[in-house]
């Protein structure tokens, strides 16, 4: 049997109470994204906590990259609070939950995985975190921005109704996914995606480009330019992939054979290793 590729998969902290016990750090993912990653991309998921002394140690990051063939960042509640600039990575105050913890591991993973070519993927969160990684800026509250729809999902609904198409997107042309469909014979730029997200971007970070934009003009997938692998953020939540829905395949494809491509090219030097 081959052997799967191994991607990283970011978690949050999480005070939870269970039992007598009040509430404590857990460090937790929703679970349609590990199944994403097993069924999906067909790749063994390797959850990272939300401890910042990963970050704190750059031999240990280094380490952890280079034995990854890929890298999903996920989606959450909370929202991005800290910004990078020349002057170094700073708080903000935001609206609504924040995970500090989880910022200072995924900004330092974003930029080990552009470093040591490790592919990416961030979801929602995780295509914020990318921008803000690269030095980018977000909107904290996008729905009361004028021109702008309210992103945010209808919470009259059921949970997983949620997670259905919400409004159109388009895939700018000349863009590397417009490249990609253009390979899968995918005539169509137009697409339907849900929608469940409160910021939206609204500076670029550097070597960032935008990918697909929403009717309204947000930015609803992006790409960093001059990357050695595949490095795409989705705002829409892509875990609920359907293999019906030609853009989510076209990115998940993309992705899945990035991380393929990483796995099988290590794999003389992962054999000496064990020899």
């Amino acid at each position: 049997m081959t052997a799967r590729p191994l991607v990283g998969v970011s978690c949050c902290e999480r005070f939870l109470p269970f039992g007598d016990y009040p509430p404590l750090a857990h460090h937790v993912v929703f679970g349609k994204y590990v199944e994403y990653v097993a069924r999906r991309i067909e790749a063994t998921p390797l959850l990272i906590p939300a401890l910042p002394e990963i970050p704190e140690d750059p031999s240990a990051l280094a380490a952890l990259a280079d034995s990854l063939d890929g890298l999903v960042l996920t989606g959450s509640p909370s929202n991005v609070a800290v910004r990078c600039g020349a002057g170094g990575d700073a708080p903000v105050e935001v609206v609504g939950f924040t995970d500090h913890s989880r910022d200072t591991v995924a900004i330092a993973l974003v930029r080990a995985a552009l470093s040591h070519g490790l592919p990416l993927l961030g979801i929602c969160r995780g295509m914020q975190e990318i921008n803000v990684a690269m030095g980018g800026d977000l909107h904290q509250r996008l729905h009361t921005q004028a021109g702008f729809r309210d992103h945010r999902s209808d919470k009259s609904r059921c949970w997983y109704q949620r997670y259905e198409h919400a409004h159109d997107v388009e895939v700018s042309r000349g863009s590397r996914l417009d490249v990609m469909l253009e390979a899968r014979g995918v005539r169509q730029r137009h697409f339907a995606v849900n929608s469940l997200h409160g910021q939206g971007i609204s500076r670029l970070g550097d070597d960032i480009v935008v990918e697909v934009t929403a009717d309204d003009g947000v930015a609803e997938a992006i790409s960093v330019a001059g990357s050695r692998a595949f490095a795409f953020g989705v705002q829409w939540h892509i875990e609920w992939h359907r293999d019906e829905w030609d853009l989510d395949s076209c990115i998940s494809e993309g992705f899945r054979s990035a991380c393929r491509l990483r796995h099988d090219s290590r794999l003389p030097a992962r054999r000496m290793q064990t020899e």
